[in-house]
């Protein structure tokens, strides 16, 4: 049975071209604008029965994820994609660990839009890095947004420690004007590796690095969570003073936790 392909799910299938991989809950938020997020399971479902969508269970296990079930994965079908006129991928969506990379990152995504439905920032806007450029910046997305002054910040999904990687995030900050480089982190061992590696190369990305597990953000919210820094002296704390004005406006803000 064809049906009539509506504007919103052609942004579904944008939004989903974009992220490459998206969870039910990650698509109502985007969509939803300013507004409530709006219920979109039985239409995505349809789009799945029609092979506009492909879908199956994450196989692995997410973090911030608590509800038993593994999460539904959404993913562009090949009809869908001619449909919309975008192109063809040869990248193996099916992959654990690429869906759970792109889940992350938008899920991030998603904690953004929840401080912003609850007022505690304004004027956000969230630019997700091409894949053709992540190789190059290392770096995930860049937001911005207004608490009281606006600030810019680069989003860095669970990186390697490696010079090189470091290198190009620090040279990414620089180049794009970035206020803060905040790193989301699967675990505390990985979180500490990262913490060590910037603190020991030092400079600039030493001073604008803020760290920050996936299962403390989800927890606590994007915005108010208290980022650490890599001070050594500091690990397993709470950051108490920093030049960055995200880490100011986290610290001198009182703002109550939300729920997700």
């Amino acid at each position: 049975m064809a049906i009539q392909l509506n504007d919103r799910d052609q942004l579904i299938f944008q939004l989903i071209e974009e992220h490459q991989v998206l969870l039910e809950k990650h698509i109502s938020w985007f969509i939803s604008g300013d507004d409530k997020p709006v219920l979109i399971r039985d239409r995505l479902r349809k789009l799945f029965y029609l092979d506009y969508l492909l879908c199956h269970r994450h196989a692995s296990k997410l973090p911030w994820w608590t509800t038993p079930t593994k999460p539904l994965v959404y993913m562009l079908s090949p009809m869908a994609r001619t449909v919309a006129a975008m192109p063809q991928t040869d990248v193996d969506l099916m992959d654990s660990e690429f869906q759970r990379h792109h889940l992350e990152v938008a899920n991030l995504r998603m904690l953004y839009l929840v401080a912003k439905n609850a007022g505690q920032i304004r004027d956000f806007a969230w630019q997700t890095i091409k894949a053709d450029q992540i190789e190059d910046l290392k770096l995930d997305a860049i937001v911005t947004y207004c608490i009281q002054d606006t600030v810019k910040v680069g989003l860095v999904n669970n990186p390697s420690n490696d010079a090189q990687t470091l290198s190009r995030i620090e040279k990414s900050c620089i180049s794009h004007g970035l206020d803060s480089i905040l790193i989301a982190s699967r675990d505390e061992s990985a979180q500490k590796k990262m913490q060590a590696a910037i603190h020991a190369k030092g400079g600039l990305l030493d001073q604008k690095a803020f760290f920050a597990t996936h299962q403390e953000l989800y927890k606590e919210g994007i915005v108010i969570t208290q980022w650490q820094n890599s001070d050594p002296a500091s690990l397993g704390q709470k950051v108490t003073q920093s030049v960055s004005p995200v880490a100011y406006i986290q610290q001198n803000l009182q703002i109550p936790p939300i729920a997700v």
